[in-house]
């Protein structure tokens, strides 16, 4: 037996005692000699390894049983069996839809293709004085105009392609000489002397009215047809028969019209002679510019009509439109008519477009020749009325 020492005299009389498991007094004194030994242990770096080995052979081994059930979790259902250990403990529980749901598809923006206009199909100009076929039918009174199958208008068809396109600060000038084929030497002065890019509008009364409208076409001029419509003061003054009437059943009005369209072919559109009443009444006035329209024509309004409602009446009815805004001749003498072509000219520079209307007088067609024939050196270019139109089909 060793010596009593001052290190085992404390122990006196404890083996005596009945040896049982260390308890929890055993390991709170266990657990406080691990603290103290600790920053040696945590140095040499067997810490963890002597804290697995401490409470390995410390604890009870009815106590590690119930450790390691109360530690493993047990199988979780098949709901939540593939959830991760934070939602699992979370309390989260995943529920499976009812019916197979597919992926969300990414949305693809459509892109918009915006087409090109289709260019023009005119006429070739050795065959600008024959009637297209397919623009043609036959009415009660004649030939009239129609659109082709394909949509195909006579406005485009018969018309002169302008010496530029678009909107390149062009200063234009578009000129209407009317009254053609009443007088024969005025008709032939103006299809003669004036240039392609003046557009000549026919009467419908005039004699030899094909031979005339054949010589303009083959000269490249684009051609109206003048339809004569009630004034304010009818029948004082008088347009001559066949004239269409604010108060007119329509069936009468397109038959007036009709007869009109058939004295003539080869034109672009139609435009107003005279027609202050007409041009104001838009109940009388809508059916008429929806029948031009509907046969691939545009509307010219020579502008003498004050407070003229045409504008707003071809808007409604998709009729293509344009309106001129100087008179020519109003004042019958040659200052007043070159007065007036300035005019033209500076209004063209000053806004890119001047539209004028004058009649087939001597003196305007020679002075709207010598004007035609300055064009450049004025700085303007003569375009034809339908290149200005406003088309609600573009």
């Amino acid at each position: 037996m060793e010596p009593e020492s001052e290190f085992t005299k404390p122990l006196k009389g404890y083996e005596a005692r009945e040896k049982k498991p260390a308890g929890r007094k055993g390991l709170v004194v266990a657990f406080i000699c691990l603290l103290i030994a600790a920053p040696v242990i945590y140095s040499s770096g067997l810490m963890d390894s002597t804290i697995d080995r401490f409470f390995a052979s410390s604890e009870p081994e009815e106590k590690v049983e119930v450790v390691v059930r109360e530690t493993i979790k047990e199988e979780p259902e098949e709901e939540t069996a593939n959830l991760d250990d934070e939602t699992q403990e979370a309390g989260l529980v995943e529920v499976t839809p009812e019916e197979n749901v597919q992926p969300l598809q990414p949305v693809i923006p459509k892109i918009i293709q915006v087409e090109e206009p289709k260019p023009i199909r005119r006429q070739e100009q050795q065959l600008a004085h024959l009637p297209d076929p397919e623009l043609t039918e036959r009415g009660s009174s004649g030939v009239i105009p129609k659109k082709s199958r394909e949509g195909a208008r006579a406005m485009d068809v018969y018309s002169r392609e302008p010496e530029t396109t678009g909107n390149f600060g062009v200063a234009r000038v578009v000129i209407v000489i009317g009254g053609l084929g009443i007088s024969q030497t005025s008709t032939q002065a103006a299809i003669e002397q004036l240039p392609g890019g003046v557009t000549l509008a026919f009467a419908p009364y005039g004699n030899s009215l094909n031979r005339w409208m054949q010589n303009a076409r083959k000269a490249g001029h684009e051609l109206l047809l003048q339809v004569p419509m009630e004034p304010v003061d009818y029948p004082t003054n008088n347009p001559g028969p066949h004239t269409l009437k604010a108060d007119a059943v329509l069936s009468e009005n397109l038959a007036n019209l009709h007869w009109s369209m058939s004295r003539i072919s080869n034109y672009v559109g139609v435009m107003n002679y005279l027609g202050g009443k007409m041009l104001r009444q838009p109940a009388s006035l809508t059916p008429v510019f929806s029948e031009i329209a509907d046969r691939g024509l545009l509307f010219f309004e020579d502008g003498t009509v004050k407070n003229s409602l045409g504008e707003g009446v071809a808007v409604k009815a998709l009729l293509p439109y344009a309106r001129g805004n100087i008179l020519l001749d109003n004042i019958r003498s040659r200052a007043a008519i070159a007065e007036k072509l300035d005019k033209l000219a500076s209004e063209a520079k000053r806004t890119g477009l001047a539209i004028g209307v004058g009649n087939a007088f001597p003196d305007t067609i020679s002075l709207v020749a010598q004007f035609a024939r300055q064009a450049k050196e004025l700085g303007i270019e003569i375009t034809p009325v339908s290149a200005v139109v406003r088309d609600p089909s573009k």
